[in-house]
């Protein structure tokens, strides 16, 4: 289809965020006044993977939409895109277009950036001069500290320069003492307030801080001492989060200009596809936000803007909470009933003047290996306030152009990712012809969008309801293992004509340990993390006289009858170990935390299974009594969820500095705690876990030793090699042969 104007793509991450749409604000703007389309490409929920356990994988997805051949250039907003593993990502999808012109906004890694990018940004240091300045010049102060970010960013080095310049140009000396290095969060301005209140440090005159959270957490919990502000110490902010009536005092703050930073995105890249020259503007220069945090007093008509914000969030808000749209969705049985329902509900979504639907043809049953796009869609009109033309059509993944084609006016369009666990459906589109869009709110309704069309599925799938039906006498349908009779019939019948003096090697394994909290909304990942377990059982049955059998929903029982060596059940423990840590599936939803395994060999002679079996549960009742223990400790759940990414994870490098930093505590208190709840140091754990994966790849597969080493992130293959028989006893090769006896 034959384009009507040029298009830029926006790539952005949780473009909800205030920072993000007042960039977007300028570039959208500015686009519509040279007649251009703006394409927003953003995920929803852009978790930390290493702190965050929340499944969302799925979501970046969306960013497929980088190889679209509808897209004239982008602009990339960096700052929003910290995780490393997504900006690799969108780096690759970019670096197989390099005639398409990128602008990037902020300072960007160098896992995110080309060289053939352009990169502008803000002057962080002008603005904390212009900060400082008005401190000395309008108020008098000479006595002022300064808290900024994590020593060694960037960007907290450049905001403390600015303020160095602007207390030399007035002749106050600087001193390294009056800097505090925070994490540009809440918790790093409430611990400077601590150190004030305590009197562990001096209280100056006035404080620059380096963003609004700082402030915002030193303004709390002076508030919560009874400490007044200004009259005791003035402070200033960065960045105007648009906060400030949920704090006390009203804050003195300082806006950066991202609006313009976005305009300027465009006009640069304009330039650049038009072949014309033009000269960036690459110091843009942000105002000060008056408030009672400095004495200035704060500007009444600023302020009512800033409430009306507000206002207007809180009716959005409490149309989320309080109308019946997740019922009514829950309760569609067809796609008309769904596409009906999400029109009916538009209104819960601000400033909208079109929306489309945009589903894989397959989306119920959606298979499509990572990388590959181009897969056909149905597009279903929800809203469009163009032409009231609602219709259904076809289009391809990386068509953006079709939809782009329904409005006759340059407009902004914000494609988000529909999914849900490791289904990816498609994606909805959002339409604005105003350039202040998409908040927040719309997160929630782009939730319960997605859970509902998982419902749907759900109710329609054949195959889900055959999978769970139909029970033999002897083998459980679901899993094809040994029913608890048919179990110890097969067992018993074994052991009664084995050779006098052969052993029995019994083995109980129980899972999903804590998970009485857990709510299954999706049945397939059910049944994935099963076929897991599943998998993981029948590997370890190599002959007949090996069997494997379902106690329970989550207790599981090995068998292995014949002459084994002294230290079989060891052995036997170990793979089971090792194969369950990498258990993907299943260590997402429980954790490394959530399972026990109990072994013990007995003769044959006079082989008493019930006795034998109360010998193996007594041992998983001890341990599960002595880590239910551990549950009410403190940060126990975050230090699992911790643990269980690193072994999910063992290759990647965890720095127990950063740890610390965002679980506020100590490292000296990290460390300890952390041995005490494993009974494994930190460092040696890390190491274990590399092991782990070692012992996976060792057992699994036929990959070299050389290759199972970089894997785990060894350059230096004999320095892995002895590691590896240091923590096993074991060189790799033995380990390997060992597992194929």
């Amino acid at each position: 289809m034959q384009k009507r104007r040029l298009t830029f793509g926006v790539v952005a991450a949780q473009a909800s965020d205030i920072e993000q749409r007042r960039i977007m604000e300028g570039i959208i703007e500015q686009a519509k006044s040279l007649n251009i389309d703006t394409v927003v490409i953003s995920n929803i929920y852009n978790p930390d993977k290493n702190f965050c356990m929340l499944d969302c994988h799925k979501e970046n997805n969306i960013y497929r939409l980088l190889s679209s051949s509808g897209i004239d250039g982008f602009i990339l907003i960096s700052e929003a895109i910290a995780n490393n593993e997504l900006q690799n990502h969108i780096k690759n999808y970019l670096r197989k277009r390099p005639e398409t012109p990128v602008v990037v906004i902020g300072s960007p890694s160098d896992d995110l950036i080309l060289p053939y990018f352009d990169v502008i940004n803000t002057d962080d240091a002008a603005d904390m001069e212009d900060i400082t300045d008005h401190l000395i010049e309008v108020h008098g102060c000479r006595d002022i500290d300064i808290i900024t970010g994590s020593e060694g960013l960037e960007v907290s080095s450049k905001r403390v320069e600015g303020y160095r310049r602007s207390l030399e140009k007035h002749g106050i000396e600087f001193s390294n003492d009056k800097v505090v290095y925070g994490n540009f969060w809440f918790n790093s301005g409430k611990d400077l307030a601590e150190q004030y209140i305590k009197g562990k440090r001096r209280v100056p005159e006035a404080l620059v801080c380096a963003n609004d959270y700082m402030a915002y957490g030193l303004l709390d919990e002076f508030s919560d001492h009874d400490i007044t502000v200004p009259d005791s110490i003035l402070v200033v902010g960065y960045e105007h989060i648009l906060q400030r009536v949920y704090h006390y005092p009203v804050l003195s703050t300082y806006q950066r200009n991202r609006k313009a930073l976005g305009a300027e995105s465009v006009r640069i890249l304009y330039s650049k596809l038009s072949h014309q020259k033009y000269e960036p503007k690459y110091s843009l220069k942000g105002r000060f936000i008056p408030g009672d945090s400095c004495k200035c007093g704060i500007c009444r008509k600023e302020y009512n803007e800033e409430l009306k914000e507000k206002k207007t969030d809180r009716i959005y808000r409490d149309f989320n909470l309080f109308s019946d749209f997740e019922e009514r969705l829950t309760l569609c049985t067809s796609m008309n009933d769904y596409v009906s329902a999400l029109s009916h509900f538009t209104y819960m979504v601000r400033d909208l003047d079109a929306m489309y639907l945009c589903l894989f043809e397959d989306w119920y049953n959606n298979t499509t290996p990572e990388g590959v796009t181009g897969s056909v869609m149905n597009c279903y009109t929800i809203k469009n306030e163009f032409t009231n033309e609602y219709k259904t059509s076809f289009v391809t993944e990386n068509d953006v152009s079709s939809i782009l084609s329904y409005c006759s006016e340059p407009c902004a369009y914000y494609f988000n990712p529909l999914f849900f666990g490791d289904r990816y459906f498609g994606y909805i589109v959002t339409v604005y012809r105003n350039p202040d869009t998409y908040d927040s709110i719309f997160r929630n309704w782009l939730k319960t969008v997605s859970n509902a069309l998982e419902m749907l599925r759900m109710k329609n799938d054949i195959n889900y309801l055959t999978q769970c039906q139909g029970f033999s006498q002897t083998h459980d349908s679901s899993t094809g293992l040994l029913k608890k009779p048919g179990f110890e019939n097969a067992v018993r019948r074994v052991a009664s004509v084995a050779p006098e003096g052969t052993k029995i090697c019994l083995m109980v394994l129980k899972t999903e340990l804590f998970s009485k909290n857990i709510q299954f909304e999706n049945q397939e990942t059910r049944l994935k993390t099963l076929r897991e377990i599943t998998d993981i059982m029948k590997s370890l049955s190599t002959s007949r006289n090996e069997l494997c059998g379902l106690l329970s929903e989550t207790a599981y029982i090995f068998a292995g009858i014949g002459n084994y060596p002294e230290n079989f059940c060891d052995i036997l423990t170990d793979k089971i170990s090792c194969m369950l840590l990498h258990a993907s599936s299943y260590i997402a939803e429980y954790g490394i935390n959530s399972f026990v395994c109990a072994t013990e060999d007995f003769d044959t002679k006079d082989f008493d299974y019930e006795k034998s079996f109360a010998v193996l549960a007594e041992k998983i009742n001890r341990e599960i009594a002595e880590r239910t223990s551990k549950l009410s400790l403190p940060h126990f759940s975050e230090f699992q969820n911790l643990r269980s990414n690193i072994y999910l994870n063992p290759s990647e490098s965890y720095y127990s500095e950063e740890i610390c930093q965002k679980l506020c505590l100590s490292t000296g208190y990290f460390r300890n705690i952390y041995k005490k709840y494993f009974d494994i140091s930190y460092h040696q754990d890390c190491i274990r876990s590399k092991i782990a994966m070692a012992k996976f790849l060792l057992c699994t597969t036929s990959m070299s030793v050389t290759a199972i080493a970089s894997k785990c992130g060894y350059e230096d293959e004999k320095y892995f090699m002895r590691l590896f028989q240091q923590n096993t006893s074991y060189t790799p090769n033995k380990y390997r042969m060992l597992f194929k006896q």
